[in-house]
């Protein structure tokens, strides 16, 4: 991994594939947080990423799924979808190589700079393709390759409890507890 130097977008692949080889995991829940335009919600995901199948909530009482090739999210009818498309950013965070930031086709960012942060963690930085001001980033746990913490603009994501090697369950009771601050301390 090139690290603390600026990559070229023919980097991107070769990158994807060391963070891609980080991965410890086949299967994961998650607690998390996620502030988008001017606004917060807490969710649940599962990620089974070997049988291609992903549950997440949020407390506002929104659902997504992916199970057995078919995509629900309430309240439109389930439809034919190939893993992983579907994926709210939240769960793609679990599945990197998902995310639609590797400078890929006719993906608009590349990654630009890795640097390590923290104890066991990478921090990525993305510039869009047709602006170099224009920037988001991803810190990344370099002994489990998920990302905790995706930034771009003003939405932010945070994982704050990750548990692997759990079986998926969509029907589980989900209790989201009140945020009690307004920054939540990161863990790098």
């Amino acid at each position: 991994m090139k690290l603390d130097t600026v990559l070229d977008r023919s980097d991107s692949s070769s990158l994807l594939s060391e963070i891609v080889a980080l991965r410890t995991h086949t299967s994961m829940r998650v607690k998390g947080i996620s502030q988008f335009r001017g606004s917060h919600y807490q969710f649940v995901a599962e990620l089974d990423a070997g049988a291609e199948e992903w549950h997440m909530v949020t407390d506002q009482g929104q659902r997504w799924s992916a199970v057995d090739g078919m995509l629900s999210v309430e309240p439109d009818p389930p439809h034919a979808v190939e893993f992983p498309r579907g994926m709210p950013t939240e769960v793609r965070m679990l599945h990197p190589e998902a995310l639609l930031m590797w400078g890929r086709g006719g993906e608009s960012f590349y990654p630009m700079l890795i640097q390590e942060i923290g104890r066991r963690s990478l921090l990525i930085t993305f510039e869009h393709v047709e602006d170099p001001a224009f920037r988001a980033t991803a810190v990344i746990n370099g002994t489990t390759g998920i990302i905790e913490k995706m930034a771009m603009l003003s939405d932010v994501t945070i994982l704050t409890e990750v548990e692997f090697g759990t079986p998926l369950d969509p029907g589980r009771q989900l209790e989201f507890l009140p945020i009690t601050t307004d920054w939540i301390q990161p863990n790098y």
